[in-house]
């Protein structure tokens, strides 16, 4: 009886978990570099108070490359979205406001998920840039950790 009753509350605890971390990415690699790998910390997209997107960066074969994935519990709402992503280029380490953006791609076709394109960028200042378009709303926008 006590067995049945510890199985039945871990089942409950990873359900109720898939509640709490729902549609976290676990992006591999951008097309093309499979040594690339995640650099800085994670930044999220938020709508209406909730996260609805992750924005990664990568490096590898001799470039950064900027990742957006669009949440399940997002795409479950039922709104349209468009989304764009880059590389966010700074003048130096205490700058707030990128310079420029390098390896920009977008799609109006509510992608799941979006990489840029390879930006040359390893010797500079860098974030990833995420933006995601909800139709008949607004922009929302969010950065990864900056990387120098």
């Amino acid at each position: 009886m006590i067995t049945r009753m510890k199985r039945a509350i871990i089942g409950i605890a990873f359900v109720l978990l898939g509640f709490v971390f729902p549609g976290v990415a676990s992006a591999e690699t951008p097309p093309g570099c499979a040594s690339a790998a995640q650099i800085g910390s994670t930044g999220y997209v938020k709508w209406r108070g909730n996260n609805i997107a992750s924005v990664k960066q990568f490096a590898g074969c001799g470039s950064n490359y900027s990742y957006v994935y669009v949440w399940e519990s997002f795409r479950a709402t039922g709104r349209y979205w468009g989304t764009q992503t880059a590389i966010a280029v700074y003048g130096s380490a205490g700058d707030s406001t990128p310079d420029s953006y390098k390896g920009g791609n977008s799609s109006q076709f509510a992608p799941v998920e979006l990489w840029g394109k390879p930006a040359s960028t390893l010797s500079k200042c860098t974030a990833a840039y995420g933006m995601i378009s909800v139709q008949q709303d607004d922009n929302f926008t969010a950065f990864s950790s900056k990387r120098c």
